[in-house]
């Protein structure tokens, strides 16, 4: 395993499950749909189970994490342990409930590290055409791949069209915990001699990025945020909501803008002005702008190894601004500067450490942040919530028959971050999927409606400062 995906287990406690869930709602009642009984749904995942990360193996951790774990053969591998349909005839909140459950749920590293729960005959999902739909819960741990390898996934899992895995892969030579650590001490010295020239090579690019930083070449995000009552101790269960927004509402919103600006950049402003709006409502307006955690994919920009290749970029909010076009454009300039930070090569010499710090140190790192206590903290790190935009879907995919109608995602929060959002377009609809601790928001359906509110309020402003344009033109 690299070290950027042992991150995810090193770091992963009872509040800061290291799970990507990804949740696909099917037409239950086109006339191919196949019910999904368990034996069918079986024989479905059998099919494809060779698409899956890791779907025969599991995490093995060498001993006193002298080195980093290994993904090893599951002799006892057992498709009763990964595959569940044993809910049927949920209502929507049920099953949102379950979404949460499931998202929350830490997973078992003993087994190979991967989930699927259907639930079918689920009532009342937001955008069905038909009166009941199957949810199809696609859950695996980070350390296996990232959200945008999800998508990969699914092409693979539910696209009628795609070829099938053929045969049953070599699984390897078997797991002895003796040899690895047997070799995790042999190597040791080249670990450690790597780790100190790692270290001196960050070094000199931390000093370079502190020169590129003063010469306004590179902008470092403020260091510090206010923390607000979302920035706590968390409850691992949580609640769970989504929002729909017509698709074709946000590319004219997009097209209204007076620059040209992205739809995550119309995300991070629907989001920033819900989230401000509610802090306002509870009396509890920051003293300074909020920031949200926005993961963005590095493949095409730097060449990893690992499964996970992502950064955390920290994109300033702007909630300080009232007027919505104001707070767009900002919040677009603000995205742009953690875009060329993030790929300056000065900085990614910089965050390079974390490829050559030896195991232990990496756990202890691991240890250190599960002890944090967030309670009385007057300011977090970097970010206040995040907001992550995953790439639309692939089309005409499907379940048993069933053709899909949506998809989202579930990010389970963790202390520090108990609001999070994952944004997916399928079709015709783009969905901001909410997570939040309970206290902290004990209303999810409230936040929803001020989501919608947040992005009418800046379609309506953006219309307005379009024709006002227009007007100014006219001869």
């Amino acid at each position: 395993m690299t070290p950027r995906d042992a991150v995810f287990v090193y770091d992963e406690f009872a509040r800061h499950p290291s799970n990507i869930v990804a949740v696909y709602a099917f037409d239950a009642t086109a006339p191919q749909a196949t019910p999904p009984e368990l034996d069918a749904v079986h024989a479905w995942v059998r099919a494809r189970i060779g698409h899956f990360p890791r779907h025969r193996q599991r995490l093995a951790r060498v001993p006193w994490d002298l080195d980093l774990p290994y993904w090893v053969p599951d002799r006892d591998f057992d498709l009763d342990r990964h595959v569940a349909s044993a809910e049927s005839g949920l209502a929507w909140d049920a099953a949102r409930e379950r979404i949460a459950e499931i998202a929350a749920d830490r997973m078992d590293l003993d087994r190979p590290p991967w989930r699927v729960d259907v639930f079918a005959g689920v009532r009342g999902v937001p955008g069905a055409p038909g009166d009941t739909v199957t949810l199809v819960v696609v859950r695996f741990h980070h350390s296996a791949g990232d959200g945008v390898a999800t998508r990969a996934l699914e092409s693979k899992l539910f696209d009628a069209g795609a070829e099938l895995p053929v045969g049953t892969p070599d699984e390897g030579r078997t797991w002895s915990a003796p040899f690895a650590a047997a070799r995790a001490v042999a190597v040791l010295p080249y670990r450690l001699t790597r780790f100190a020239i790692g270290l001196r090579r960050t070094g000199v690019a931390a000093a370079e990025v502190r020169e590129r930083t003063a010469a306004g070449l590179i902008h470092e995000p403020p260091a510090f945020r206010p923390a607000t009552r979302f920035n706590r101790r968390v409850d691992p269960v949580f609640g769970f909501d989504l929002v729909r927004i017509p698709l074709s509402a946000v590319l004219r919103a997009k097209a209204a803008a007076p620059e040209r600006v992205t739809v995550n950049d119309l995300v991070l402003t629907v989001v920033s002005g819900a989230l401000g709006t509610l802090l306002a409502e509870l009396g509890e307006t920051p003293s300074a702008a909020l920031a949200a955690m926005v993961p963005r994919s590095m493949r095409g920009v730097a060449h990893w190894d690992s499964a996970n290749q992502l950064v955390q970029l920290s994109v300033d909010l702007h909630t300080d601004l009232a007027d919505p076009v104001a707070r767009l454009l900002a919040i677009r300039e603000s995205a742009r500067r953690e875009k060329e930070r993030s790929a300056d090569p000065a900085v990614l010499r910089r965050e390079s450490r974390v490829q050559t710090s030896p195991a232990w140190l990496l756990r202890l790192a691991g240890w250190a942040r599960a002890r944090r206590v967030f309670d009385e903290l007057s300011t977090v790190p970097l970010s206040n919530t995040t907001v992550s935009n995953v790439p639309p879907v692939a089309a005409r995919l499907e379940f048993l028959g069933a053709p899909m109608i949506c998809a989202f995602g579930a990010l389970p929060i963790m202390d520090g971050d108990g609001l999070r959002h994952v944004t997916t377009s399928q079709g015709d609809e783009l969905i901001i999927a909410f997570s939040a601790d309970r206290t902290m928001l004990p209303s999810t359906a409230h936040y929803g409606e001020l989501l919608l509110c947040s992005f009418d309020r800046l379609s309506a402003a953006l219309e307005s400062a379009e024709a006002e344009r227009v007007l100014e033109h006219r001869p």
